[in-house]
């Protein structure tokens, strides 16, 4: 039993440290876009995310992920293996192909093909399959809409581009990037503290809740992803989406920050970065149009839509032939 759930925590690791790669280089390349934050703090702040933020703001979207979707009751380990098989595989897919995508919906539609493949269909959660795409789809939505509309009540206001506008925002983007790394922490983490929860309960183990030992392994794994394989994705985010300024960084990072705050509290799995992506083509549209680079706007945008439908379909493919294989 302890050996087979071990064998499972070194394979949902390697999501892991693929989140830590596209996630923390997402995350990373805003941070240090404007030059305020150190690199090497940066670094630290996302560790220090993942070890904290879900045992002191909670781990409520870890039980939705991990017992909304699908009943613990139905969860089998060949579902849950096809489920990290399906995410790995297809994110590691889209890095070769330098296409844009999105860990967070990629996991959801494993699940969901995870469970389809395992016939349980009757089992499956569709309100809440339903209000998590809702909610993902909010969350970007809401970062484009927010971005836009408070940079432009900023400039009403008169913080424009001058030195003392940029110092100022340069300082609260200290802060900016606490919560959203915070945010990060208590919502998009909580994916693979699911898996590790849903293998707990199937495999009979009495420990079910993320402890101190859990949160600080995923963090050093996710860190070790960061920084070996994320400086593509920091491109994308800090410097290939649009030219950034302190004050549009630090708005998109506030915004982003408060919403997934807002949905880790209400249990919503949301893509902190994806929202962080369109809060910073929102700031930067109602800034000047111009500065976005929206050529790799519209292909960030046709990733998400095309991942959904593919990793469910990869995931059934995975999942059944496990199923057959272990029957």
């Amino acid at each position: 039993m302890t050996l087979a759930y071990y064998g499972f925590v070194l394979a949902a690791l390697s999501l892991q440290l693929l989140m830590g790669a596209n996630d923390g280089g997402t995350l990373l390349g805003s941070i240090v876009a404007t030059n305020i934050i150190r690199p090497a703090w940066a670094i630290l702040l996302l560790f220090v995310s993942i070890v904290v933020a879900p045992l002191v703001i909670g781990t409520a979207v870890v039980t939705t992920l991990g017992n909304r979707i699908v009943p613990l009751s139905s969860i089998r380990m060949e579902m849950l293996y096809g489920t990290v098989a399906a995410t790995v595989l297809w994110v590691w897919l889209a890095q070769r192909l330098r296409s844009p995508v999105s860990i967070s919906y990629t996991f959801v539609g494993a699940l969901v093909g995870s469970a389809l493949a395992a016939d349980l269909s009757g089992s499956l959660h569709r309100q809440y399959v339903i209000q998590i795409l809702g909610g993902m789809i909010l969350a970007i939505l809401a970062g484009f809409v927010l971005g836009y509309v408070l940079v432009k009540v900023v400039n009403v206001v008169g913080s424009r581009a001058t030195p003392r506008a940029n110092r100022l925002f340069k300082l609260l983007q200290v802060f900016s990037s606490v919560g959203l790394v915070l945010g990060y922490g208590a919502n998009d983490a909580a994916k693979t503290l699911s898996l590790l929860y849903m293998a707990s309960v199937v495999l009979g183990r009495v420990s079910r809740q993320a402890t101190i030992a859990h949160t600080t392994l995923l963090g050093i794994v996710f860190i070790v992803g960061t920084l070996f394989l994320g400086g593509g994705f920091a491109q994308t985010s800090g410097f290939r989406l649009m030219k950034s300024s302190p004050k549009t960084v630090f708005l998109a990072q506030g915004v982003t920050a408060a919403l997934t705050l807002v949905f880790a509290r209400l249990g919503i799995p949301v893509s902190s970065t994806e929202s962080l992506n369109m809060a910073l083509v929102g700031t930067g549209a109602g800034e000047r149009p111009g500065c976005v680079r929206w050529n790799v706007v519209t292909h960030l945008v046709l990733g998400w839509v095309v991942t959904i439908p593919a990793s469910i379909g990869l995931s059934w493919v995975i999942t059944a032939a496990l199923l057959r294989l272990f029957r």
